[in-house]
């Protein structure tokens, strides 16, 4: 029977957000995406100004979103399925990247205060996703599943959640179990 340990949920969802962003940065570095930060989407939904954007968007992403929500939630369904091996993780993770790519991310520029809701696929001007207009930054609209962030971005979307709930739950795994 799995049971629900707070201890091991919260190092997981940590483990598995360093895990995707680590997988996210190498994306954007090997060509693969123009995705933005994630951390600097996420702060800049607080502030325009890049500084305090780039200081909040960590926390956000790494500590809020990946470590408590999605690691106190992907765990409590491990303990409702009574499974957390790697393959549930990878299941619960690719239904995440389902709702996130096709319902959240088309509904973002209604919602993100400094997202370009009229800008091109490309990204804004030049295919930049992040750009600075009146001393304000301003990002890209990611379109469903990503695709205006570029042409791999929804495949990287997909597998990214995937992988996050692997790493999630062999992590949960180890430190609960032991």
């Amino acid at each position: 029977m799995v049971e629900f340990h707070l201890v091991a949920a919260l190092v997981a969802g940590l483990a598995a957000t360093v895990v995707m962003t680590v997988m996210m940065n190498a994306a954007k570095a090997a060509g693969m995406t123009n995705m933005p930060p994630m951390p600097l989407v996420m702060g800049s939904m607080m502030s325009g100004n890049r500084r305090t954007a780039t200081g909040i968007g960590p926390m956000m992403h790494f500590v809020v979103m990946g470590t408590v929500i999605f690691g106190l939630g992907y765990t409590v369904l491990f303990t409702v399925f009574d499974n957390d091996a790697w393959w549930l993780g990878m299941v619960i993770g690719l239904v995440h990247g389902l709702v996130v790519g096709a319902m959240a991310m088309p509904m973002m520029p209604s919602v993100h205060p400094r997202m370009e809701r009229d800008a091109t696929s490309r990204g804004l001007s030049g295919g930049a996703t992040v750009t600075e207009r009146a001393g304000e930054v301003r990002v890209a609209a990611p379109g469903m599943l990503g695709s205006r962030w570029g042409q791999m971005t929804p495949i990287g979307i997909l597998m990214g959640h995937a992988i996050y709930g692997v790493v999630l739950a062999l992590v949960y795994g180890w430190v609960a179990g032991g």
